[in-house]
C-alpha cells in the first residue's frame, strides 16, 4: 500500500511530528511505501533551518531521506510564516500534493 503523510503541526508541539514518525516507521517496516511528506500550515516550520532540534523530527527526516520520499512544504505557507524551505524538505505546490494523491492508496494527517 502507498501512503502519503500530511503534517500539519509545528515542530514545537512535538505530537503530530512524534505520531508520524511512528506511523512511517511501521508502514515502512510492514513494506509499505511512502509517497510523499507534506508539511502544510504550521508544519511548514519543520522546513525552517535549525528546527530539527527536535528528536522526533530529525528522526522522520532521516527516515524519509533514508528511503527516498519526498518532503515538500506548501510554498504559501512558507512565505505566510516568513519561513525558508532548507535542507531536506524543499517548497511545493498543493498542485505537487495532489499529484501524490493520485498515485496513493490511503492519506493519514498529523495535527495535535
Amino acid at each position: 500500500m502507498r501512503f502519503s503523510l500530511f503534517i500539519q503541526d509545528s515542530p514545537a508541539s512535538g505530537a503530530a511530528v512524534a505520531s508520524a514518525l511512528g506511523f512511517a516507521t511501521a508502514a515502512l517496516a510492514g513494506g509499505h511505501v511512502l509517497r510523499q511528506i507534506f508539511f502544510h500550515g504550521d508544519g511548514v516550520r519543520c522546513a525552517r533551518p535549525g528546527a530539527d532540534h527536535d528528536h522526533d523530527l530529525r528522526a522522520l527526516l532521516a527516515l524519509a531521506r533514508q528511503h527516498a520520499v519526498p518532503l515538500l512544504a506548501c510554498s504559501t505557507w512558507l512565505e505566510r510564516l516568513d519561513v525558508v524551505a532548507e535542507g531536506p524538505v524543499v517548497a511545493g505546490s498543493l498542485g505537487q500534493w495532489c499529484d501524490a494523491l493520485d498515485d496513493s492508496d490511503r492519506v493519514v494527517s498529523f495535527r495535535a
